[in-house]
């Protein structure tokens, strides 16, 4: 009998677990080849070796349109339905750690009923993710949160849990009563105003106005689409390093400026200390 096998879902990142084996953590972005099965993750991160080609058909942004009737328009002008897109994500990343059973899948605490039947409908008609026809139990990321906090290091035997999940597009609250098996508390309360992806916009401002100072100019009329996208991933990499660093350095390579701008993680504290209050 093989391993249980762990799968979550966020609008940044999907995640797959076994037992004894470190999670495989990618984007939430699938390629799609017609010479091989499908990839999660942005390019560079499957490119094991450098001679494979990896140019396919890439599709984001279809974690938030489980459920929408409206289908995601790709690049080729093909349409697609994004609780099936997420269904062959979810697939590719149970390959990546070689598939398992059973099957769990943590979806977001907020999705209601309509986004949860959606993503259940798709998943029947993936035979290795709805063995018999019967889908992989969904289970709220809140739920796993807790089971996993009262694993380790433990929660309190009584009294309220406030569970704070700081996502990517949003941030969502659950209580729980931890002296009745951690029964939650009313619905899970999304809060959109504060998100990971803020903070990423909130430090690339910071560190567009830190090449402004140097550069005696305003860099944002020279920054094409392009390199506007590398400095954001820049910024968002630097704030997870700051996470255990206490400072870092964000490259900035820009028509007539090259250099690093160094932020510290006082700086970052203070960018997100008003919108975080």
């Amino acid at each position: 009998m093989s391993d249980s096998l762990g799968l979550s879902i966020g609008i940044t990142n999907l995640v797959a677990a076994r037992i004894g084996r470190p999670p495989v953590m990618r984007r939430s972005v699938l390629t799609l080849f017609n010479d091989r099965a499908p990839e999660v993750g942005v390019p560079i991160e499957n490119r094991a070796d450098p001679n494979v080609n990896n140019r396919g058909l890439v599709l984001s942004g279809f974690v938030e349109r489980v459920g929408d009737p409206v289908p995601l328009v790709a690049a080729d002008g093909s349409s697609h339905l994004g609780e099936r897109v997420l269904v062959e994500a979810l697939d590719a990343m149970a390959r990546t750690v070689g598939g398992g059973a059973p099957i769990a899948i943590a979806v977001p605490a907020h999705w209601g009923p309509a986004t949860l039947g959606a993503l259940r409908g798709a998943l029947r008609a993936k035979s290795s993710l709805a063995p018999n026809g019967v889908p992989a139990a969904l289970i709220p990321d809140s739920v796993a949160a807790l089971a996993a906090l009262q694993t380790a290091p433990g929660l309190p035997p009584s009294g309220v849990v406030a569970l704070v999940d700081l996502g990517g597009s949003g941030t969502s609250i659950t209580l729980a009563d931890a002296g009745s098996n951690l029964d939650q508390i009313g619905e899970t309360v999304r809060y959109s105003e504060f998100s990971g992806d803020q903070i990423d916009q909130a430090l690339l401002n910071h560190v567009v106005a830190g090449i402004a100072d140097a550069n005696n100019a305003d860099p944002t009329g020279t920054l094409g689409l392009g390199s506007l996208a590398r400095m954001r991933d820049e910024a968002r990499q630097a704030k997870e390093r700051l996470s255990a660093e206490t400072a870092t350095v964000v490259p900035a390579e820009l028509p007539g400026f090259n250099s690093d701008i160094r932020v510290t993680r006082n700086e970052l504290e203070n960018l997100i200390s008003e919108p975080l209050a």
